[in-house]
């Protein structure tokens, strides 16, 4: 590290533990569109139109036991679409009568349609969702499958389908260019078919594509079964690459009651042999262990002002607080951990003046509460590191899926994204530009912060600052939606 990034560094930790907390008056939210069932990512177009990916609630088709839904099964119906919004408030369905898979009867954690995001040029691209075994699929993916073997753990905790029960969603899992006029789609990529000939990370074979940015020529898709991210290049050479990422180390594992002689499903957490009591093995029952590998499922990805992904993680069972991690991947696609500290990320953005949005789905654990209504919360994360609560939680924010920065710098949020008709999007008011609640940040986030943060992105300030007296032509960043 060169000096003066070193002087750097420890003036961005110095400003960190000096100023305390500044107080602020509290957001408020403006509903822009509501009833969406299960929402999920919002963007909008270059003329202003908003979209919101509606997975819907299933239907009434064949299931499959998900490790999304802790393996409660998820049912296949046609209940997905993608709301559209214009700048005068009227709202359309595009792609109605989606396929899509939900919990029965309760329509909640719909897969379906994910997002729409829209390249440089302006072409629509739609992510589709899956939640489970791509073999069970559709009959093509089945015959793939049972080529391509599966975990032993993963057979016994949730086996294949037979043929007769298979879901019939050829449609999901799968990267489409979307034409928005004739709502016709071509396919770009199938994650089901590359999870189970490839396997990123190695475990489960498991794919559930959650969000979708676009960059210039590369769509980057996080995929939160199968660990991994995903950059697809969009000019026809059909490169892909796939990077996974590694496990979340979890300390003094906090796991719900379970009846009399009841055990977790094997292979729902890893337990280091470091963390078992003396002669116990792996899987076996006894004492709750000291620590647990939980599987990362990175859930929101966005491009920075220094052109690195930063991917953020929701943390697997038992879905611990303040182990969720950022990532960041630069030119020599290794995911470094960027930040840590946070609960059940969803989304990230940044907005004009380079600051990261992070949305946390809940700041307590799933496990606490009604995964509908668990209180959550935006906090924006400076370029210098600092931490500043902008939705506290209790103030709105719940189950919240989505964040995006809209044409006019407002920053807007899909919230309430579990259950049938109970999402919306709203518009993030009143807090200007003061500086709200910091947040407690850990220490190696502050000292990533003054690494990269104050060189990097110092560097850019710096240069902004240049622009500003000899302005250059504007440089394009496209938002990211979950």
């Amino acid at each position: 590290m060169k000096l003066k990034q070193l002087t750097i560094t420890l003036i961005t930790v110095c400003i960190a533990i000096v100023f305390g907390p500044k107080a602020v008056e509290a957001a408020s939210l403006t509903t822009i569109v509501d009833g969406i069932s299960n929402a999920r990512g919002a963007s909008f177009d270059s003329e202003g139109n908003l979209y919101v990916g509606e997975p819907g609630i299933g239907g009434d088709g064949n299931c499959q036991p998900s490790p999304s839904t802790l393996f409660q099964p998820i049912c296949a119906g046609n209940s997905g679409s993608v709301v559209k919004v214009t700048p005068d408030g009227q709202e359309e369905r595009l792609f109605d009568n989606f396929q899509s898979l939900a919990e029965q009867p309760s329509g909640n954690q719909g897969a379906g349609p994910q997002a729409i995001e829209f390249d440089s040029s302006g072409s629509a691209y739609l992510l589709t969702g899956f939640a489970g075994y791509p073999g069970n699929r559709d009959p093509e993916l089945s015959a793939l499958g049972n080529t391509a073997g599966i975990p032993p753990e993963q057979l016994a905790t949730f086996p294949p389908s037979s043929p007769d029960r298979l879901l019939n969603t050829p449609n999901l899992a799968k990267l489409y260019k979307a034409d928005l006029n004739t709502q016709q789609l071509t396919e770009v990529f199938d994650f089901g078919k590359y999870e189970i000939t490839n396997n990123p990370d190695g475990g489960d074979i498991v794919t559930n594509p959650y969000e979708l940015t676009i960059s210039g020529n590369d769509a980057y898709v996080v995929d939160g079964g199968g660990n991994a991210v995903y950059n697809i290049k969009l000019d026809g050479s059909n490169e892909v690459k796939a990077t996974a990422l590694p496990k979340n180390l979890v300390d003094n594992p906090e796991f719900p009651p379970l009846p009399p002689g009841q055990e977790l499903p094997p292979g729902l957490v890893e337990i280091p042999a470091s963390a078992l009591p003396e002669g116990q093995a792996p899987g076996e029952p006894g004492e709750v262990p000291s620590q647990v590998l939980s599987q990362s499922v990175p859930t929101g990805a966005a491009v920075g002002p220094d052109g690195a992904l930063y991917v953020g993680e929701y943390v697997g069972f038992p879905y611990p607080e303040g182990n969720a991690r950022i990532f960041r991947i630069g030119e020599d696609g290794n995911p470094d951990v960027f930040l840590d500290g946070f609960t059940q990320i969803t989304d990230l953005t940044f907005d004009k003046e380079g600051n990261l949005l992070v949305l946390q789905f809940g700041d307590e654990s799933q496990l606490t509460g009604d995964l509908a209504s668990l209180p959550g919360s935006l906090i924006q994360v400076a370029p210098d590191g600092t931490r500043t609560t902008l939705v506290a939680a209790g103030e709105g924010l719940e189950s919240a899926d989505g964040v995006v920065v809209g044409p006019d710098g407002q920053i807007y949020v899909t919230n309430r994204g579990v259950g049938p008709e109970a999402g919306s999007v709203v518009r993030v008011d009143g807090i200007g530009g003061a500086a709200a609640v910091p947040e407690p940040s850990s220490l190696l986030g502050l000292l990533v912060f003054g690494a990269i943060g104050g060189g990097t992105w110092f560097k850019r300030k710096q240069q902004q600052g240049r622009e500003a007296i000899a302005p250059e032509p504007e440089e394009i960043l496209t938002q990211s939606s979950i």
